[in-house]
């Protein structure tokens, strides 16, 4: 989940802002001070700032974004003020601000901004130079294929499409990524465990399913019930049901693939369940 830092003295500004950060999926993290902010950004890359320019005072707000240039040069840093002429405008922005934001701040142009700048974050990462690229892909390559193939025992046509797929998201997620090595050998690794568990509860599912005691009326019936269900949903619906109840996939794991907002992802998959017990003539609580 992309993480964005909030700076502000006013507890109150932070939590408003948060929790309408949050709504939208994304995770926030929160300082009151200076020394906080740059505690935060030390230890951790935050993709997208936004900070109050009189953090307790105004020289208060300029070293930090000075501190910010210095410690995490790759991150966008947005500038929130109640007054700013043009001077300290290009000022804030000599000092690293990549925008200013003049109070009071209307949430949807925060919204719009945070994700603008996570996009020209994710995209300016993406443009990795051919020859680091390169470097990167030959020097690791045959580490990957080790996990997947040796540690694992996955078959090599298996082994190629999971790495594949770690090099797509670690592509997305390069603004936020310091050791490449270790993140895309943890990434195969993780990727290969959730193979081998779908595996395994697919095959568990079939031998369920194939098992002479469940060969029953009742069991037919309502194996035939529970498929009638799941054709009254749409197609959005039935890939929800088959991602958490079958391959059990985390919600990041769902807004990533089926592009949904992760905030929306819990009262969806309700509402699906309610349809369905509507179906299936179940009561509900």
């Amino acid at each position: 989940m992309e993480r964005v830092l909030v700076v502000d003295d006013d507890p109150l500004v932070v939590k408003e802002i948060a929790q309408l950060l949050e709504a939208e999926g994304l995770g926030v993290a929160s300082a009151f001070d200076r020394e906080s902010a740059e505690a935060l950004v030390r230890a951790e890359f935050f993709p997208v700032i936004l900070a109050d320019l009189r953090v307790r005072s105004e020289e208060d707000g300029m070293h930090l974004l000075e501190q910010i240039r210095t410690l995490s040069p790759r991150s966008a840093v947005a500038t929130i003020t109640g007054e700013a002429d043009e001077v300290l405008q290009m000022r804030l922005r000599e000092l690293g601000a990549r925008t200013v934001l003049l109070k009071p701040v209307d949430p949807e142009v925060v919204i719009a901004l945070v994700r603008e700048l996570l996009r020209e974050i994710e995209t300016a990462a993406a443009l990795l130079t051919d020859d680091e690229f390169n470097a990167l892909h030959a020097a690791i390559t045959p580490r990957l294929r080790s996990i997947a193939c040796r540690r694992y025992a996955l078959q090599c046509e298996d082994a190629e499409e999971l790495i594949q797929k770690a090099w797509l998201l670690f592509l997305e997620k390069r603004a936020a990524i310091r050791a490449s090595r270790a993140w895309l050998a943890g990434t195969v690794a993780n990727l290969c465990k959730q193979e081998i568990a779908k595996r395994y509860r697919r095959r568990a599912l079939e031998s369920e399913y194939n098992a002479p005691s469940h060969n029953t009326p009742d069991a037919l019936d309502a194996g035939i019930a529970v498929q009638q269900a799941l054709s009254s949903l749409d197609g959005r619906g039935r890939e929800l049901c088959v991602r958490i109840g079958l391959e059990e996939e985390s919600y990041e794991e769902i807004s990533r693939a089926m592009n949904l907002p992760i905030g929306s992802i819990g009262p969806l998959f309700g509402r699906v369940k309610a349809k369905m017990r509507k179906q299936l003539g179940v009561a509900t609580a």
